[in-house]
């Protein structure tokens, strides 16, 4: 049997929401070794996404021209891509063929319980793999 999303998932994600301020947010993704995180609001409810690739280039700006604040709304991408808890591999996988996004807030009940990215989903299709070959 396939495995699914909810049990590959990434559960220890930064808080971050539209208010946080760009360098908290690039801290909290370089302390949680990732790439980029579900933007949330009060609710837990994903409002958006922001990666490294959105600050890259406002924090070049802003560390040359010493610009003010710049928060995460500023930034984030709204057109967020969001799979089900209990997606299977193979399912998310097909998805991830098709589509661009590399990270997908998890969600179970409309509130966002964590993040895959295509590393977890190559690693668990590599172990449901394995599983075959050892099973013939």
């Amino acid at each position: 049997m396939m495995d699914t999303v909810i049990q590959h998932t990434i559960k220890q994600l930064p808080t971050l929401t539209a208010e946080t301020e760009i360098t908290h947010a690039i801290n909290e993704l370089q302390k949680h070794r990732l790439l980029g995180a579900p933007v949330l609001n009060e609710q837990r409810e994903l409002i958006g996404f922001i990666s490294e690739h959105e600050l890259l280039k406002p924090m070049l700006s802003s560390s040359y021209f010493c610009d003010g604040v710049i928060k995460v709304k500023d930034l984030m991408r709204t057109d967020v891509v969001a799979v089900d808890a209990h997606t299977s591999i193979a399912d998310l996988a097909e998805r991830m063929l098709l589509t661009q996004p590399k990270n997908y807030p998890v969600v179970e009940n409309n509130k966002v319980i964590g993040l895959i990215n295509r590393s977890q989903v190559l690693s668990a299709l590599a172990a449901s793999y394995l599983r075959c070959q050892t099973a013939s």
